[in-house]
């Protein structure tokens, strides 16, 4: 195993705040996409739909972000025992949602699967992590073209659910599905290698804002000029290549929605060193993603229609939808608890609890009261 050289990992109870609140933020982005519509008409309402294929590059970023601060505290039988019940968790939640409803697309399958494999790429030195995150995002979305061209009615495109026959449920993981391994699986190694980041260091958060604000913008411009150069082609056969809509799976939009990704983290973090009391509403939500998550998904289930809102329903729908998970963060918060699906993610029912070796006690000058 190559050896991995990390700032130390933050202990229990002393969090990054700005991780907390960039999840937050990536949720409650989330819950708009989710909500729809995601087409917009106006100047207006793209600005609103900012959200649209970036609040979800933010989350699975900030899951391997996670991951990476979690592997490096356990190894072994421990690791892979914590793992293990994280996956068969996720993707069984995910595939009963998914199951549940037809107009949201969930996420939590690739991430079960993301979770599976983050072992085996954490083997890797940062600089082969990043090597294959490259290579992925070459070489992966070319492979989602090619699918398409050569086989465009092959297979399902929906989310997995537990009616999903097993051929179809492979091919939406890894091509088909709304968040294909092809191409999800780079934010996430993005986020690994972040966790390998001093995100204490004042310098290297600024480096991180200006970067990945340039990747963002650059990679968001690039993409509209491609439209303009292939015109009303741009979205057909290889050239969707080029393209850069949110979703599309293509290299440029993982460009700009992972230096959109950076940069929010960046500018989350540094808020929580100068200004904590301006995000500490955004990090109570962020530690409840997982629950307000699920239960966004059963709401939306019940409520949006099979042709979705209007837009101005929309608006009003998330709107209730986010007061009601940042109150709910916030309340939740002063219970000092975990959530209660954090706490089933962190809780293995089937692994025994580490055994600690007893140390001598230094004797004390009170009769060994301390």
């Amino acid at each position: 195993m190559t050896e991995v050289h990390a700032p130390p990992v933050p202990r229990e109870g002393r969090r990054l705040g700005g991780i907390d609140a960039a999840r937050g933020l990536a949720i409650l982005g989330m819950i708009i996409v989710n909500v729809g519509p995601t087409a917009p008409e106006t100047i207006l309402q793209r600005v609103y739909l900012l959200p649209f294929g970036r609040a979800s590059v933010l989350f699975v970023t900030i899951a391997g972000l996670g991951m990476g601060y979690f592997m490096r505290s356990r190894a072994g039988k421990e690791l892979w025992t914590a793992i293990t019940w994280r996956v068969g968790l996720l993707f069984l939640i995910g595939a009963a949602l998914q199951t549940l409803t037809e107009t949201v697309n969930v996420i939590l399958q690739t991430y079960s699967v993301l979770f599976l494999l983050a072992p085996l790429l954490w083997r890797l030195s940062s600089r082969a992590l990043l090597a294959l995150g490259l290579g992925i995002m070459v070489a992966g979305p070319l492979w989602i073209v090619t699918h398409d061209v050569t086989q465009p009615w092959g297979h399902a495109m929906e989310g997995i659910s537990f009616t999903t026959a097993p051929g179809d449920a492979l091919h939406s993981l890894v091509l088909t599905g709304p968040y294909p391994l092809a191409s999800w699986t780079v934010p996430f190694i993005a986020g690994l290698l972040l966790s390998r980041v001093d995100l204490a260091d004042v310098r290297r958060l600024h480096r991180m804002i200006g970067w990945g604000a340039l990747a963002a913008v650059l990679a968001f411009l690039v993409a509209d000029l491609s439209y303009a150069v292939l015109g009303p082609e741009a979205d057909q056969g290889f050239a969707r290549y080029f393209t850069g809509v949110g979703h599309g799976q293509m290299p440029l939009w993982l460009i700009s929605s992972i230096g959109g990704a950076v940069f929010s983290i960046a500018v989350c973090q540094r808020l929580a060193q100068l200004a904590p009391w301006t995000i500490g509403w955004l990090a109570r939500c962020g530690r409840l993603a997982f629950t307000i998550y699920v239960l966004h998904v059963l709401v939306l289930a019940v409520i949006k229609p099979a042709d979705g809102f209007s837009f101005e329903r929309g608006v009003l729908v998330a709107l209730a939808l986010n007061l009601g998970a940042v109150t709910l963060g916030v309340l939740w918060a002063r219970t000092g608890r975990q959530g209660p699906l954090e706490w089933l993610l962190r809780h293995s029912w089937f692994r025994t609890p580490p055994t600690r070796p007893a140390t001598p006690q230094p004797a004390t000058p009170n009769g060994g009261q301390s």
